[in-house]
């Protein structure tokens, strides 16, 4: 193998590397809630597991949490229900005042 398909394969590897650690970065900041400088719009909508995982709940407290807050911050996908981290946590944090 030439040097210059060794350089084009070693660039092309190293472009490859810098994506996926890029990629991981971004899921590890969103999936712990800290991409304060990020728009609002690119949060990561949450599973119900999800959501009390992070909160450290058991999912039957969650349902029954929910059930008694007809204005709990969920949003509908077809048959599927997605949360946002910030709003679970900013409705879990008024709720307490």
């Amino acid at each position: 193998m030439d040097n210059n398909a060794l350089a084009y394969h070693l660039t092309k590897v190293f472009s490859e590397l810098e994506v996926r650690f890029a990629e991981r970065v971004l899921s590890l900041l969103v999936e712990h809630g800290m991409t304060a400088g990020m728009s609002a719009g690119s949060e990561k909508l949450l599973t119900d597991k999800q959501i009390c995982k992070h909160l450290q709940i058991s999912i039957s407290h969650f349902h029954n949490f929910k059930k008694a807050h007809a204005d709990f911050p969920s949003y509908a996908i077809g048959k599927n229900v997605r949360y946002k981290l910030s709003e679970v946590e900013e409705f879990i944090k008024n709720e307490k005042k």
